[in-house]
C-alpha cells in the first residue's frame, strides 16, 4: 500500500510541477515542512526523482522527495495545489 502511495504521490506532484512552471522543470517556492524549510523543488527527468532544494548564501542542498515523511510529501502536494 505504501509503495501505491508512494507513487500516486510522487506523479500528482510531478505534474504540478510542470503545470505551474510551464513546462520548467523547477519551480522556487518556499515549502515549509516538517524537517526544513525549502527553496525549490525540481523534476529531474534524467533521474525520473523529485528533489528539493535549499539555498543558503553560496551553498545548495539537495533532498530527495521520496526520503521525506508521507505527511511531508502530503504538504508538498497541498501547497502546489493551492496555485493552481
Amino acid at each position: 500500500m505504501k509503495e501505491i502511495f508512494n507513487s500516486v504521490i510522487r506523479k500528482k506532484v510531478r505534474i504540478l510541477i510542470k503545470t505551474l512552471g510551464m513546462n520548467f522543470n523547477e519551480l522556487v517556492i518556499n515549502l515549509p515542512l516538517s524537517v526544513d524549510e525549502f527553496d525549490s523543488i525540481e523534476w529531474d527527468s534524467n533521474s525520473r526523482k523529485i528533489y528539493l532544494h535549499i539555498f543558503n548564501e553560496d551553498l545548495e542542498f539537495s533532498s530527495d522527495f521520496d526520503d521525506l515523511s508521507d505527511e511531508d510529501k502530503l504538504e508538498v502536494y497541498n501547497i502546489l495545489y493551492k496555485f493552481l
